[in-house]
């Protein structure tokens, strides 16, 4: 990894490693032990790294400037800004990247502390719950745990990493679990007693998260947008639309966008859940959310039928004919591999758990065989409790796509826009040249303007709204995002050989 190459070989540079060995940030190393198992770099590293990188953009970028012939009053300030920018950029990586994982964490969090209690109800040790979520495919936690059985393995007792981790993660709903599992095994209590197993913090940050949505995503889309417009009034009136210069503008607008369509998809996103990795990969999201909201249902009507006292076989079999044709496709082969096969409900619910389209109802499905199999009738009570808290969230989860798709008709209306705004600016690029009024008239005169004159200024332009349609439209979860790049190009064209017309300009 480039990150962790960077601050390797910083942290062996000695007057970067001096400098960085006397930085201490307590977030900064909470966020190396939390993120050792992916990356491996140390807080003199990062802080290395980061005096290193501000300090080469620093010189590099004053170079270019002068390169240019810039004046040195503007590649100063520019410079420093993006020196700053840079030292902030690998100083937070770490701790940004550690809270990213903190939503997904705090939804896996009350599957985990089930998984738990699953475990000592059918009395296995905290070793034998410690292998079941590692071996249960949750993002990151299973890689964590994985982890933790080659430390037991060394030597280390299990409840030692369990401490560790809970200590070095960003999740306080998990911190919670951990510890209320390490006190219940310290005072032999029930897990149930101290804990209601309802994660408090994923609604919550959900919550926050939707309504942020709606102003994050119209801030990106409009400095995607609006900045190529301020660009194109710079350069036009400083006269350089036939500078071929202006063409590196081209990579650095698309970059910038891309970098904005990035930070908005990982943190913003309408994303819902991963596709069950022994199915098809490239599957849209609404056919696993749909599958989710009615495997929930299928969990209520079998939850109410295991606490009458039926077994999961005859459940599953009861409440088939009262659920969606999404659930039917699982439970099918379930009661035919029971029926017909002579398989066991573990086993048909194993191979029911491998046909599911997404990974949070493949795992739920071999909860419900593990949770059946220690006792029907409480496996009942908890799937009722289980399901209540997850209908709440699926339906705070979906505000996402809610907002997302009400906010997709202003995107693409933004991008139109700065599509045929470009094409007029770049149109009247002659005109708005400064020197202009302070002499006889405009650089270029009426009739002799020539396509290729300004052909760097529109080249730029024509690239950049070409990416800012595909982009956005990506950024959104458009259906058709390189048509839309396309449309955005063709209607930058249209308006300047429109306006073109109408100035009186001759494309040659």
């Amino acid at each position: 990894m480039i990150y962790e190459r960077l601050c390797s070989v910083s942290a062996r540079i000695p007057p970067f490693s001096t400098m960085g060995a006397r930085r201490d940030d307590r977030d900064l190393a909470k966020a190396v032990r939390f993120l050792e198992s992916r990356i491996q770099v140390s807080t003199q590293g990062v802080f290395a790294a980061s005096y290193l990188t501000s300090i080469l953009i620093l010189i590099s970028s004053f170079i270019v400037f002068i390169l240019v012939n810039a004046s040195i009053l503007v590649a100063i300030p520019i410079s420093a800004i993006a020196s700053a920018i840079a030292y902030y950029a690998i100083v937070s990586y770490p701790v940004s990247t550690m809270n990213s994982y903190k939503l997904g964490l705090s939804e896996e969090a009350d599957l985990v502390f089930e998984q738990f209690i699953l475990v000592f109800q059918t009395g296995g040790t905290i070793f034998d719950a410690i292998e079941m979520v590692a071996a249960s495919e949750h993002p990151f936690l299973s890689k964590v745990f994985q982890n933790m059985l080659s430390q037991i393995q060394s030597g280390t007792p299990p409840e030692t990493c369990l401490m560790e981790f809970a200590k070095n993660q960003p999740s306080d709903d998990l911190r919670r679990y951990i510890m209320g599992i390490l006190s219940a095994l310290e005072k032999k209590t029930e897990l149930l007693d101290l804990l209601s197993g309802e994660s408090f913090e994923a609604d919550m940050t959900l919550r926050q998260r939707n309504l942020e949505l709606e102003s994050r995503l119209l801030v990106v889309a409009a400095l995607a947008t609006y900045i190529p417009i301020m660009l194109t009034l710079a350069i036009s009136l400083a006269g350089h639309a036939t500078n071929l210069m202006v063409l590196l503008l081209a990579p650095i607008l698309i970059g910038l966008n891309a970098l904005l369509k990035s930070r908005f998809s990982s943190q913003f996103s309408a994303y819902f859940d991963r596709p069950n990795r022994d199915n098809v990969l490239f599957l849209h999201q609404s056919h696993i959310v749909a599958e989710y909201d009615e495997f929930l249902n299928f969990l209520m009507l079998l939850s109410e039928r295991l606490h009458s006292g039926d077994t999961l076989e005859v459940a599953v079999q009861a409440v088939r004919d009262d659920v969606a044709i999404e659930i039917q496709k699982l439970i099918d082969p379930v009661i035919n591999a029971i029926s017909w096969g002579g398989k066991s409900i573990e086993e048909a619910m194993s191979d029911a758990a491998k046909m599911a389209l997404g990974q949070r109802v493949a795992n739920m499905i071999n909860m419900v065989s593990v949770m059946c199999a220690a006792s029907a009738a409480e496996a009942g009570d908890r799937l009722s409790r289980i399901a209540a808290r997850l209908v709440k969230r699926s339906a705070v989860a979906k505000e996402r796509e809610s907002i997302i798709a009400a906010q997709r008709l202003k995107v693409y209306l933004l991008s139109i826009t700065s599509s045929l705004v470009l094409g007029l600016l770049s149109a009247l690029s002659p005109f708005l040249f400064i020197g202009s009024l302070l002499t006889e008239g405009p650089i270029w005169s009426p009739g002799a303007l020539s396509l290729l004159s300004i052909m760097p200024l529109f080249a730029t332009l024509l690239i950049t709204t070409v990416s800012t349609g595909y982009q956005n439209t990506s950024m959104v979860g458009g259906r058709r995002p390189l048509l839309m790049g396309v449309v955005c190009g063709l209607l930058f064209w249209a308006s300047f050989m429109l306006s073109s017309a109408i100035l009186g300009l001759e494309i040659v």
